[in-house]
């Protein structure tokens, strides 16, 4: 008998149970949304053929007895959702049967060596089983919720040795989307969450094209972001902005934007028992091309619309929760810039050219597994007196069919873009992110 193997399959599985059994949950509705005794079965049955199936752990659970297991979870969820069971099974070193001596769940996993990827892997066969089962994702993510503290405790060690391919081992939609400035989070503002869906031991990477397109102009954005050991964030974007009614028709910019976002404290997901945020510190090096098509004007440079530079720096930090109790996402974004409209009209202006603190928010309603619903804010300094920008605000939709693919649809208004075409610019957006 493969005894290391066994060992961590039931510190894997009884993670769970342990995770229930320290915060009792009493409301009748939720033992009613997973179904009552019946359904709770039938989930621990589907969840149970998940893991055994899974190549990420499925070699864990050699030699390991399934039916027992299969009883104390049953016991265990139903207890939790406060159906009429009580947990009959204590969490003793080696067994299951009753002998052994007790042990705390940190001592017992420090030498398991359970990865990040392994964690997860067995929280979303949990989310898969609910699925199958017709659960709601309000009731779901209640469950998940109480799982994921456990992750302190339980994941102990780097996977070894780290992976040669990305392992996309963190939850779905955790990476976020492609901002229109190429960082990861929501539509038009960074979010603290790092891009990809690489864990601690690896290393996740996309590539993005963004389209909003409103009565006068339109916005395209493509770049590549890759994401380190769910730590450090590096992007690369291009941003092309044109005209597309006289008398701007010819208009076109582009801006090269860098970017690097540093993880500082928290975890959006795992600390779902505390208040703590994930906090992220971010920078990007926006340099515009110069103006093409407004040549007969005699304007070939922003500076000549009243900008005191071409180029400049964002500094930014940002707060996001995930708060599965509720399914909901928030995050908070503190931006320190001076760049008009991004900087696709440059930086600081004949009215200011101090670097200014500008508030951004988002909040995601988390409607499914792959589904999140939400509205953005961002405000925006007004250096330019050819610009009287106002703040950006969108109502999305992001579809995470997989983790390599996800869309985001939104409509979007981007307030006043100049005095040239005075009318708040509103339209929709489109982004396709693609990843590894």
């Amino acid at each position: 008998m493969r005894k290391a193997p066994l060992f961590a399959a039931t510190g894997l599985l009884l993670a769970s149970s342990l995770a229930l059994a320290q915060t009792p949950y009493t409301e009748d509705s939720t033992y009613r949304g997973l179904g009552g005794k019946e359904g709770i079965r039938k989930i621990t049955d589907t969840f149970l053929e998940l893991v055994l199936a899974d190549p990420r752990i499925k070699d864990n659970f050699a030699d390991f007895d399934i039916p027992q297991i299969n009883q104390r979870l049953q016991e265990q969820f139903c207890e939790y959702a406060g159906g009429p069971c009580k947990y009959s099974g204590k969490y003793r070193d080696k067994t299951m049967d009753g002998t052994g001596t007790v042990r705390d769940m940190k001592s017992v996993h420090i030498d398991l060596k359970i990865t990040d990827a392994m964690f997860n892997a067995l929280a979303e066969d949990l989310q898969l089983a609910m699925e199958r089962h017709g659960v709601s994702t309000y009731v779901s993510n209640k469950l998940v919720a109480k799982l994921a503290p456990m992750h302190r405790d339980i994941v102990t060690a780097s996977a070894p040795p780290a992976p040669a391919r990305p392992d996309r081992g963190r939850f779905l939609a955790t990476g976020g989307v492609s901002t229109v400035e190429g960082a990861g989070g929501g539509g038009i503002t960074p979010w603290a969450l790092i891009t990809g869906y690489g864990t601690r031991d690896s290393w996740g990477g996309n590539v993005h094209y963004t389209r909003v397109q409103t009565q006068d102009y339109s916005l395209g954005t493509y770049g590549v972001a890759v994401g380190v050991a769910d730590r450090l964030e590096l992007s690369v974007a291009r941003q092309d902005f044109q005209g597309d009614l006289a008398p701007l028709n010819l208009l076109r910019i582009k801006q090269d934007i860098l970017g690097l976002k540093v993880k500082l404290a928290g975890d959006a997901v795992y600390d779902q028992d505390r208040p703590m945020p994930q906090v992220a510190l971010g920078i990007m090096y926006k340099k515009n091309k110069g103006i093409g098509g407004l040549g007969a004007l005699g304007v070939t440079n922003v500076k000549q619309l009243g900008a005191k530079d071409d180029r400049g720096y964002d500094y930014y930090l940002s707060a996001t929760k995930v708060c599965l109790e509720h399914s909901l996402l928030v995050n908070g974004t503190l931006r320190a810039t001076k760049a008009n409209q991004m900087g696709i009209l440059g930086f600081g202006g004949d009215k200011g050219d101090h670097v200014k603190l500008q508030p951004e928010v988002s909040v995601a309603w988390l409607a499914h597994r792959t589904l999140a619903i939400g509205a953005e804010y961002r405000r925006k300094p007004h250096n330019l007196g050819v610009d009287p920008e106002k703040a950006y605000y969108d109502v999305f939709a992001a579809w995470f069919p997989t983790k390599n693919v996800s869309v985001t649809a939104a409509y979007a208004n981007l307030g006043t873009i100049t005095i040239f075409n005075p009318k708040t610019q509103k339209g929709w957006y489109l982004s396709l992110q693609a990843g590894i």
